[in-house]
């Protein structure tokens, strides 16, 4: 009996485990190519409504995009995503596309210097997955991109548009 209990217990917890800290699909320059043809927004879990809005950017959060900005595991059903764009890297509903290449890298750029300013143990509790799922995301893309996207950023065409609450930590 006591198996089965564990069991149980293991498995609900592994599938909210599983769901809490899914991260953001980051797609390539040809998945994101692909997204208009038939089948490719069912592999993602998409319609193909939801498909244009994420190509035509009416889904685009500041850091990436979302599924669906009103169904953030982060607040109530029907409540605009409280914490978009400093947790989507951390959020299931995200997707990353190429074209969130400046942004991703000024985000990184925040978080290097959050990690200057905030004790090691403090930055990695609160900013730990955030730099992992960014710096991943990155590494996605291409020398070329990169440096097209730093042009960008260099030449005023890319922003961050961060809360004021980004800029300011508090101990616990």
């Amino acid at each position: 009996m006591k198996v089965i209990a564990g069991s149980v217990i293991t498995a609900a917890q592994t599938r909210w485990l599983d769901k809490a800290v899914a991260g953001p699909v980051v797609l390539g320059e040809e998945a994101e190519q692909s997204l208009g043809q038939p089948g490719s927004a069912a592999a993602l879990g998409l319609s193909e409504e939801e498909v244009e809005q994420l190509r035509t950017g009416q889904l685009d959060m500041g850091v990436s995009s979302c599924r669906d900005p009103f169904a953030s595991p982060y607040g109530r059903v029907g409540q605009l995503c409280p914490v978009a764009p400093t947790r989507c890297l951390e959020c299931r509903n995200a997707f990353v596309l190429p074209s969130n290449l400046p942004q991703l890298l000024l985000f990184s750029d925040h978080l290097e210097r959050l990690q200057l300013r905030l004790s090691p143990q403090l930055f990695h509790t609160l900013w730990g997955q955030s730099c992992v799922n960014v710096t991943e995301a990155i590494k996605a893309r291409t020398d070329a991109e990169i440096a097209q996207a730093r042009r960008q950023i260099a030449e005023g065409k890319a922003a961050l548009p961060l809360p004021l609450s980004a800029h300011v930590e508090f101990d616990a």
